[in-house]
């Protein structure tokens, strides 16, 4: 990846001739330009006097428009991308977030067949392993349904019918988590929805760390994910 200013100048000027450039180059590519805090520093101390940051930025959404998910924008990374909206165009700012959101759903089978009869054993032992490596999300296994979570969320507030848009609730979600069912808790719109606000879990009797839960989760999906395209790319 390359990381520092003066590698994704000579990246950036592969893509800009229009060459052909592979898949992998191409996502490395966008891993480098995405991974900017935006501090400007870059900018403010080019003796050519050239706006790195906008160069970056504008890289960026041109890239974005590509057939290529960017998972980063599922994370606070895009919290510059979110500030500087009004410059984007409405269709061009929701593009690669829908398309991230639906290469994660992709791969929930699932979400797509909610009638289905599951096996509840054996259960996930790798999903859940990942979810026992963190203090905060291991707490998950305390949750003994009582819908506190659900009830306290505003954007489950915010909805007529929220399971319908939403898919599964946050205490739905601790409900797959804990029956170790990881295409539940990864295809769910509420995972990306939520606003860590921390209302859930300031609320949870039992103490669950919810909003670390679906914290950690959201990592596991992106990674999951990844993991999955790069095995069916080689």
């Amino acid at each position: 990846i390359n990381i520092l200013p003066s590698e994704k100048i000579q990246s950036l000027k592969g893509v800009v001739s229009k060459k052909e450039i592979g898949e992998k180059d191409f996502m490395l590519i966008l891993d480098g330009v995405y991974l900017c805090s935006n501090c400007h520093r870059c900018t403010d101390v080019c003796p050519a006097g050239i706006n790195l940051e906008d160069l970056w930025f504008n890289m960026r959404e041109d890239m974005f428009q590509k057939d290529y998910p960017e998972f980063s924008l599922l994370s606070p990374l895009s919290f510059y991308r979110g500030l500087m909206r009004e410059s984007i165009s409405q269709e061009d700012y929701k593009k690669p977030l829908i398309q991230a959101r639906e290469a994660i759903a992709s791969k929930c089978d699932l979400m797509k067949t909610p009638d289905k009869v599951v096996t509840l054993t054996p259960s996930d032992r790798e999903f859940q392993g990942g979810l026992l490596l963190s203090d905060q999300a291991s707490t998950f296994q305390g949750c003994f349904g009582c819908q506190t979570c659900t009830n306290a969320c505003p954007v489950v507030a915010s909805y007529e019918n929220p399971k319908e848009v939403l898919g599964l609730l946050p205490h739905q979600i601790m409900y797959a988590a804990g029956l170790g069912i990881r295409d539940l808790a990864f295809g769910s719109d509420m995972l990306w929805d939520c606003l860590t606000c921390y209302q859930c879990q300031e609320q949870c009797p039992q103490g669950v760390h919810v909003t670390d839960v679906l914290y950690e989760l959201k990592n596991l999906a992106i990674k999951n994910v990844e993991n999955k395209v790069e095995s069916l790319s080689g």
